[in-house]
């Protein structure tokens, strides 16, 4: 990724909102006439939770969705980022959190949504990492992004993580399924 490029950049501008009091069939109905991986659940203008494709599609499948709301199945407060911050740490609270989407806020108001796809869309078209030489030697290197620095003798293999091709998602379990990399919610299918 380049140096420079902000959440605001890259992020999604149009979010689609619910209340906790809405229907999970409807948010369900809803999330797919919008192509949206993620819904923001708000009461009134503040975020309480949200609600992903997985989550609803796992809520539907279990037991009678008539009766459920989203209030029921929703996922705790999304977490949250500036426009302001750079993609690079999007990116590393995306895969710290373990989550699909972060919400972006400004001055407590609610401007976009960050999502996996919105990184995997601006690295394709940003420049090749640097890669570091062998005459570096000390085990860290300087990260393209802001002079982070990488220690690959700390890295855990909780931070290694692919993207599903089935539906998208960051996770670290992926398993090829006819030729595809797929995560366990896209294998049963």
């Amino acid at each position: 990724m380049r140096n420079g490029i902000t959440v605001r950049d890259v992020m999604n501008r149009e979010f689609v909102g619910v209340s906790e009091s809405d229907g999970l069939v409807e948010a369900a109905e809803l999330m797919r006439s919008e192509p949206t991986e993620a819904v923001v659940v708000v009461r009134g203008s503040e975020p309480i939770g949200s609600l992903s494709t997985a989550t609803a599609l796992a809520a539907l499948l279990d037991g009678d969705p008539g009766d459920r709301t989203v209030g029921d199945v929703m996922e705790p407060p999304v977490p949250t980022i500036s426009p302001d911050a750079s993609l690079a740490d999007g990116t590393r609270q995306l895969i710290a959190r373990g989550t699909t989407h972060l919400l972006v806020v400004d001055d407590d108001e609610i401007v976009g949504l960050l999502t996996e796809r919105d990184v995997l869309a601006a690295t394709e078209t940003a420049e090749a990492p640097t890669t570091p030489t062998a005459a570096a030697g000390t085990g860290a290197t300087e990260a393209a992004e802001g002079g982070a620095e990488i220690d690959a003798e700390g890295a855990t293999e909780e931070s290694v993580q692919g993207i599903c091709e089935g539906c998208g998602s960051l996770t670290p379990e992926l398993s090829t399924v006819n030729g595809q990399l797929v995560c366990p919610d896209c294998r049963a299918y």
